[in-house]
């Protein structure tokens, strides 16, 4: 019985046998795309492609609507109607009859004679004019007038003014005697005191520092340009490195981040893209995570490597560089242990193996080690 080896979106499984894998795509668990590969194969190809499992995709997907339906099937899952016994209607109540109308007598409905009209005295106007002291106590001879009352008159002033709305609310002043508002003196004279200490201290302040000594004046341009002594030859700074100029343009084109590295397959996905990034042309690149870190088992740990890289002609240092830049940073962030970083290099003149130190790549990475010196003692050949 043959394995066979799956790459899918959440990682490699291995399945025991062909059953195994047929069953695997029946259940939709392998699509037509999914890399497959047997036990001891090194190249992938598509799920379709395995003899074992092709028929299955070769089926059309729409014959299973085409074939006529068996309705019979459902005839299992009919659920008999049970007849429930209706309850009788009630019959609607009758309306009472209504009381019966009846005529009334023709006396009842008699006409009736108007009453005569007979002419009303008009009513006696009085000439006299009319006071409320003639209505509320009219003179009468025989009575007595009552005597007049005794009111208390209090003292007031000569004139009150009483209008509008508070005519019963009369003011406790007189119009011409009225108060005028007061200027508040010795608010002013308080404000006018604070003010003149704040001049006082002000001037003293000026008078205090008048005579203070001040920092000479500077030397002017002239004579600032005859002050500078020449320059000597060897104070001149010597002419920039092209490795300098190299590097940092490596590092302008490096990729800022790091990509998600969860398992192998994203690893080396991470590799190819950031490499290529540096326009290095990597054919192949396979990495090999031996055991993992972290407190969820998610860091990659102790890692092999195998880059398969063209030198295009005359930049060799170059490719070799961005290489060590981006093989740097990886082992920095994770703090990785590599335990091999070999490198296939293909030029005119045939294949190369070198082996790559990680840690002056990762000391390249951090500014710790220059590019001319990981050049120099950063590869050996095998």
């Amino acid at each position: 019985m043959s394995e066979f080896e799956i790459k899918g979106e959440n990682g490699r499984f291995t399945l025991p046998s062909a059953e195994a894998l047929v069953s695997a795509v029946r259940s939709g668990r392998l699509g037509r795309t999914t890399p497959v590969r047997r036990a001891g194969s090194e190249s992938w190809t598509a799920a379709d492609q395995v003899p074992e499992v092709a028929a299955l995709f070769s089926d059309d997907v729409w014959s299973a609507w085409e074939s006529d339906a068996d309705d019979t099937v459902l005839d299992a899952f009919q659920v008999p109607e049970v007849d429930r016994p209706r309850k009788p209607i009630a019959p609607a109540p009758t309306i009472p009859p209504g009381d019966e109308v009846r005529d009334l007598p023709a006396a009842a409905v008699a006409p009736v004679d108007d009453e005569p009209d007979t002419p009303r005295p008009a009513p006696s106007i009085s000439q006299t004019p009319i006071t409320p002291a003639s209505t509320t106590h009219p003179s009468t001879p025989s009575a007595p007038r009552r005597p007049p009352a005794k009111v208390i008159e209090f003292p007031q002033p000569n004139e009150l003014r009483s209008l509008g709305s508070v005519a019963l609310k009369p003011k406790l002043y007189p119009a011409d005697e009225a108060r005028k508002p007061s200027v508040r003196w010795g608010r002013i004279a308080a404000i006018g005191g604070v003010c003149a200490s704040l001049m006082m201290l002000w001037v003293w302040y000026v008078n205090m520092n008048a005579t203070a000594d001040f920092a000479p004046r500077a030397q002017t341009v002239g004579e600032t340009v005859a002050s500078i002594p020449p320059i000597d030859e060897r104070d001149v700074p010597v002419e920039v490195s092209p490795y300098e100029t190299l590097e940092d343009e490596l590092r302008d084109q490096l990729m800022e981040g790091l990509l998600d590295i969860p398992g192998e397959g994203e690893f080396e996905d991470a590799l190819l893209i950031e490499l290529r990034r540096v326009r290095v042309d990597v054919r192949s690149v396979r990495v090999k995570i031996l055991s993992w870190a972290g407190r969820r088992q998610d860091l990659p740990d102790q890692v092999g490597f195998n880059l398969k890289v063209v030198a295009r002609d005359g930049e060799l240092d170059r490719d070799l560089g961005a290489l060590g830049l981006v093989m740097g940073k990886y082992i920095q962030h994770y703090g990785l242990q590599a335990v091999e970083l070999n490198i296939i290099l293909s030029s005119d003149d045939g294949l190369r193996k070198l082996v790559m130190d990680p840690e002056v790549a990762r000391r390249y990475f951090t500014h710790r080690v220059s590019l001319e010196r990981f050049l120099q003692s950063a590869f050996s050949g095998a």
